[in-house]
């Protein structure tokens, strides 16, 4: 957890990469720095290999089932960062960001939270994994689509619930991305504006940008006025 240079006007809870180090956002980016400057409190959590499924599965692979799942961050870090410091309070000043898989955390958890989260920003992710059934990660964590395809549709699938989300969006991508396609998010943010408009969700691609700290970068400050402009302050 970071705290801001000045009074806390907000909370970020930023999910990293698969694989990421929580502290890589902060080493690698002028985003903490930033943030913290801002006046918010950066609220960091060790993922590791996770991919914010809701749960492991007899398939998942044996060394990935230590990670962090979605039902663990909902009944397990929310409630105790609420009741134990008193951060994420229900309406609060509260922001979700995340990098590459910790977008498509975002994107999951922005689903259950709207009760706590303001909005969220989501950097170069993936939101329908039917679009890749080949895909390592997705087969390691959930197994084969052909043999359970409930687990790679559904509650699982952000594209696949547009029309449920309460809270807007800013999703970022690089169109040389060569790591996650840019058209995940392009279709992503076309079905939210066709489901949920009036969210007011906002997209940016970068014609020329990558799958790199450089380009996500780039983006803080404006991901940050994004954020801005959800702010209530206390009277």
């Amino acid at each position: 957890m970071l705290l801001p240079d000045s009074q806390s006007k907000g909370n970020i809870l930023c999910f990293p990469g698969w694989n990421f180090s929580k502290n890589d956002v902060c080493k690698k980016s002028d985003f903490c720095q930033k943030a913290k400057a801002a006046g918010y409190t950066l609220i960091l959590p060790e993922m590791g290999k996770s991919i914010y499924a809701k749960q492991n599965y007899p398939e998942t692979r044996k060394d990935w089932q230590t990670f962090p799942t979605r039902s663990w961050i909902l009944e397990v870090l929310l409630p105790e960062l609420q009741k134990k410091y008193g951060f994420l309070q229900k309406k609060g000043n509260n922001f979700l960001y995340g990098i590459s898989t910790g977008a498509r955390g975002v994107a999951l958890i922005a689903l259950h939270t709207d009760h706590i989260f303001k909005g969220g920003a989501a950097l170069s992710g993936d939101y329908d994994q039917t679009k890749f059934k080949k895909d390592n990660l997705m087969n390691g964590f959930y197994g084969s689509f052909e043999q359970f395809p409930e687990r790679w549709t559904g509650d699982e699938n952000p594209f696949q619930n547009a029309e449920k989300y309460k809270i807007p969006l800013f999703l970022i991508h690089g169109g040389k991305d060569a790591v996650v396609p840019v058209s995940q998010t392009e279709l992503f943010f076309k079905e939210l504006e066709k489901k949920n408009p009036q969210l007011g969700s906002k997209l940016k691609i970068d014609p020329i940008a990558g799958h790199d700290y450089k380009f996500w970068s780039a983006l803080t400050s404006e991901i940050l006025l994004f954020f801005d402009s959800f702010i209530e302050m206390k009277k």
